[in-house]
This record gives C-alpha cells, sequence and structure tokens, in this order.
C-alpha cells in the first residue's frame, strides 16, 4: 500500500492550491476540484476534514469558499497527513509493542518501524504548504515561455 493514497495525495492537492491563490480571496471547491481534477463530492469530504481540523475554513455567502485557516509557512505537510490518515503514519493499530523477550525478531522489527515513523513524522514536520507552492511555482516557471510572469 502507498504512503499516499489517493485521499491524502488529493487534499495535499488541494491545499497546495489554497496556498497558491491570494490570502484574500476564497475559491469554490468546484474551482479546486476542476484545477486539480478531483471529483467535487469527495474534494467536499476531503475539505470538511480540513476544515474540522482547523487547516482550512469556509467562508458563506456570495464570494464565498475556501482560504487557508492560516498562512502557508505556519501549516505543516504532517498537519494535513495527520488530519486525512491519522497519527500512525507507517505502523498499524496491532497489537500492542511486542516482548523483547519472545519473539525478538518481532521485537527489533517493530524498533525500527517507530524509528522510520519518527523520521517520516519529523520529515512531514519540516516541509509546509509554502514549501509545495513554491516547488509548484518554480515547476510552473521551468514550464512557461516567460518565466517569472
Amino acid at each position: 500500500m502507498p504512503l499516499f493514497s489517493a485521499k491524502l495525495d488529493y487534499a495535499l492537492r488541494a491545499a497546495v492550491d489554497l496556498a497558491m491563490q491570494p490570502l484574500d480571496r476564497a475559491c469554490q471547491s468546484r474551482e479546486i476540484a476542476s484545477r486539480q481534477n478531483i471529483r467535487g463530492p469527495y474534494l467536499d469530504q476531503i475539505l470538511a476534514v480540513l476544515k474540522r481540523e482547523g487547516i482550512v475554513r469556509s467562508i458563506r455567502g456570495a464570494g464565498g469558499g475556501y482560504t487557508l485557516a492560516r498562512s502557508p509557512n505556519r501549516i505543516t505537510v504532517g498537519e494535513i497527513v495527520r488530519a486525512v490518515v491519522g497519527d500512525q503514519l507507517l505502523i498499524g493499530g496491532g497489537n500492542g509493542a511486542p516482548d523483547p523477550g519472545r519473539g525478538g525478531a518481532s521485537y527489533v522489527v517493530r524498533k525500527f518501524e517507530e524509528e522510520i515513523e519518527s523520521l517520516l513524522g519529523e520529515a512531514l514536520d519540516r516541509s509546509t504548504l509554502a514549501d509545495l507552492a513554491a516547488r509548484k511555482h518554480r515547476l510552473d516557471d521551468t514550464l512557461s515561455i516567460m518565466p517569472g510572469i
């Protein structure tokens, strides 16, 4: 199973899309869905999760839609990942920690999984939406006939 499920991929794409917008502009979910090629009803579910977790906020009425709840440089990729998939990124619920005295291999493997989980969490928490938006800007510039415009 891939680490980044379709749901997580869509959540990150939607968040980057919002990070690319002017701070004072709310985007309707159908606009985001169209730009990111995500089914509208599925995106609505994802945005509801991100709203519940305080990552995006919704604005009602004419000109309403979604915006980021905070500046993109204050929202980590880790926050979005945990909002969508929960705290356990790699390690499933399992039966608790294995006993080192019984079945030593399972204990060693579990400890290794925990180390990798910790490293992954740290990497996700070091990256922000602003970082991903900057990557998108650089990509757009490399693909543009007139970079920087």
